[in-house]
C-alpha cells in the first residue's frame, strides 16, 4: 500500500517515489558522495522526512528518481559479469538498460528481507540509519544480483547482445572496447571466406551448368593473358586506334613480326615497345604490377 501525504491545500495524495526510500538507506556512502547535495540532505531518520517539506518535495522529483536509478546501476554493474566500466556502453545496450532498472533489484532486496518495504520502514523505525559498509554491500550483492539475472533471464539477453554487437551499444566516448569492436567489425565485413580448391571446383561446376573448372597451366603465355585482360571497356576508351589494332591482332594470334608487317613497322621490336607502353598504361590504370616496368614481360 503506497504512502500518502497531506498537501498544503488539505488534499491527501500518494507520496510519489516513496517506495525507493528504504533502498536509499541501503546506498553506501561512497556512492552517495558522488550524488547531489539534495540526495544527501534527506534525513537519515525516516520519520523526520514527513516534517521536512523540502525533503518530501525532492523525493517526489524526477531528479530523486534519476539519482536512485544511477546509484542502483553503479551498485549492481560490477556483479553482472562485466569487467569493463559501465560508461563505455550506451543506453541502448541491454546490460546497461537492466542495470538502470531499479525495480528488479529493489524488489529482490525486499523479497529477501534485506531492505524493508516502505510501510514497514515508517511503522517500525524511529532511529537514525547508519551507512551500509562496503563489505556488507559486497556480501548482499554477490547473492542478489545473480539471482535476479537468473530469475528474469537477463543472461540470455546480455549474451545475445554481446554476440551481435552493434555500434549503438557503445557510448560516444572513446574506449578500448569500442575501438576493438570497430576493428573487428570492419575486418569481418571485408574478410572473404576461405575455401579449399576442391570446394571451389565443385561450386564452379554447380554454378556453370556442370562445366568443369580447369586450373591454368604454369606454361600459359603471360603476355597473352595480360593483353587479353586489358581489353575491358573502360580501358579501351583510353587507347588509340593503332594501339587497339595491335592488341586485337595479338589476341587473334598474330606474331609480333606479322603485326609489324601489317601496320608498317620496320621490325617487331617497335611492336613490342608499343605493347609494353600499353602495359605500363594499364598498370597505372589498375594500380597493379604485371611486370612491364621491369621488362619481365617480353
Amino acid at each position: 500500500m503506497p504512502l500518502h501525504l497531506k498537501r498544503r491545500d488539505g488534499s491527501v495524495t500518494p507520496f510519489r517515489n516513496s517506495e525507493y526510500i528504504p533502498f536509499y538507506y541501503f546506498i553506501p556512502k561512497s556512492i552517495l558522495k558522488k550524488c547531489s547535495t539534495e540526495l544527501n540532505s534527506i534525513p537519515r531518520n525516516p520519520r523526520m522526512i514527513f516534517s521536512n517539506r523540502e525533503a518530501c518535495e525532492f523525493i517526489e522529483s524526477d531528479l530523486f528518481l534519476l539519482l536512485i536509478i544511477d546509484a542502483t546501476a553503479y551498485m549492481v554493474w560490477p556483479y553482472m559479469g562485466y569487467s569493463e566500466y559501465m560508461e563505455i556502453y550506451s543506453s541502448y545496450n541491454p546490460a546497461w538498460i537492466l542495470a538502470h532498472s531499479p525495480g528488479y533489484w529493489v524488489q529482490e532486496l525486499i523479497n529477501e528481507g534485506i531492505v524493508p518495504t516502505v510501510n514497514n520502514l515508517f511503522q517500525n523505525c524511529n532511529e537514525e540509519f547508519g551507512y551500509v559498509t562496503e563489505e556488507e554491500l559486497d556480501v548482499y550483492l554477490r547473492y542478489i544480483v545473480p539471482r535476479v539475472m537468473e530469475k528474469h533471464n537477463m543472461n540470455a539477453a546480455i549474451q545475445t547482445a554481446a554476440e551481435f554487437r552493434c555500434f549503438e551499444d557503445f557510448d560516444f566516448r572513446n574506449s578500448r572496447q569500442k575501438t576493438d569492436f570497430h576493428r573487428k567489425w570492419y575486418h569481418t565485413r571485408t574478410k572473404h571466406p576461405m575455401i579449399s580448391l576442391e570446394e571451389f571446383k565443385e561450386n564452379y561446376t554447380e554454378n556453370h551448368n556442370v562445366q568443369e573448372w580447369d586450373e591454368p597451366g604454369a606454361s600459359q603465355d603471360v603476355e597473352e593473358n595480360i593483353t587479353s585482360e586489358i581489353l575491358v571497356e573502360q580501358f579501351k576508351t583510353t587507347l588509340t586506334k593503332k594501339d587497339m589494332a595491335i592488341l586485337q591482332m595479338r589476341m587473334e594470334g598474330d606474331t609480333l613480326e606479322e603485326i609489324a608487317e601489317k601496320l608498317g613497322y620496320k621490325n617487331h621490336s617497335g611492336v613490342l615497345k608499343r605493347i609494353r607502353k600499353i602495359g605500363l598504361a594499364y598498370e597505372k590504370f589498375t594500380g597493379e604490377d604485371y611486370g612491364f616496368e621491369n621488362r619481365k614481360i617480353t
